[in-house]
């Protein structure tokens, strides 16, 4: 099942302004994927420099700036739904 874009372990930049005056710097790592609440993918998120986890929105993330390795993960379905493995090309003895 395709949850978000993100998976645990991936690291992610915010938008800028997103969550005001406690802007985290630097970069933050994916720790797990949250349930989907309103149609989006939730993060539990840590930054460099904290002691704590947030809890982040796809839509805050910068994809332009962030690190997706789901998308590029060998063995996740592709978004038009084939599959990484052809099932014509797998031979079975007789």
């Amino acid at each position: 099942m395709r949850h978000g874009r993100y998976q645990a372990g991936d690291m992610i930049v915010l938008k800028a302004g997103v969550l005001g005056n406690a802007h985290p710097k630097g970069e933050g790592r994916v720790l797990s994927c949250l349930p989907e609440a309103g149609g989006l993918a939730h993060y539990r998120v840590r930054f460099e420099n904290e002691s704590f986890e947030r809890s982040i929105r796809q839509d805050d993330i910068d994809p332009a700036t962030s690190q997706a390795s789901f998308d590029d993960a060998p063995g996740t379905p592709k978004a038009d739904g084939s599959r990484w493995v052809n099932l014509n090309s797998i031979r079975t003895k007789k």
